[in-house]
């Protein structure tokens, strides 16, 4: 079955963060690659969602919070974390796969 995937306006801030330090630290050409390519694999997650891993966070909220890893070669570096209710894929933030972490609080579905 397919899913609808929404990228909440968190995730969307993220994205484009990132693309634009990846502008300010690479090129304008890297950061449209890693926007383009980011977004393509976020959006992928309309088939199968429930097979990627449950994320670092999961047990601090009501509710299962799973995440993908993104990001350009073979070595992404970057989480897609996302919800799924009622068909939907709700991804709620792009974070550094090293350092960030969600809270609660931090998403507003």
């Amino acid at each position: 079955m397919k899913h609808v995937v929404k990228i909440l306006p968190r995730a969307e801030a993220d994205i484009e963060r990132n693309a634009q330090w990846w502008a300010d630290h690479h090129s304008i050409d890297q950061a449209v690659k890693w926007f383009y390519g980011v977004r393509s694999q976020v959006l992928s997650l309309d088939e199968f969602p429930e097979s990627h891993s449950l994320s670092y966070e999961n047990d601090k909220f009501p509710y299962e919070i799973r995440e993908k890893l993104v990001g350009l070669g073979s070595r992404p570096s970057y989480r897609a974390v996302f919800t799924i209710r009622d068909g939907t894929v709700f991804v709620v933030a792009l974070l550094a796969a090293e350092q960030d972490r969600l809270r609660p609080d931090d998403v507003h579905l």
